[in-house]
């Protein structure tokens, strides 16, 4: 079996070993300066596209009232969504205005 000799006792032979370099080559030990640690920058999320297409939209929106173009709104139609109207259909027209006769 191997005589593992324990930490104390390697310590000892390691600071032995560091002193007669030392004797013999005093400039044999190198010392630096200690690194500062770096700084922590502070959290800043991505912005999502949805955040990407609203600063393109005002950005837009401010060149062109810079350039003294304005837009209208467009107000809203109801049943453009749908494509068909009851005037599509005469035959339905009819049947929706008679009185139920059962």
């Amino acid at each position: 079996m191997l005589n593992r000799p324990d930490k104390d006792s390697l310590r000892a032979m390691l600071e032995s070993q560091v002193n007669e370099k030392l004797q013999h080559d005093p400039d044999a030990l190198t010392t630096y300066a200690a690194q500062r640690e770096p700084e922590r920058k502070r959290y800043i999320s991505k912005p999502t596209v949805q955040d990407k297409a609203f600063i393109k939209e005002l950005e837009q929106m401010r060149a062109d009232a810079e350039a003294g173009v304005f837009h209208s709104p467009v107000p809203e139609q109801t049943n453009v969504d749908a494509g068909t109207g009851l005037d599509d259909y005469p035959g339905l027209k009819e049947a929706s205005t008679s009185s139920n006769s059962w």
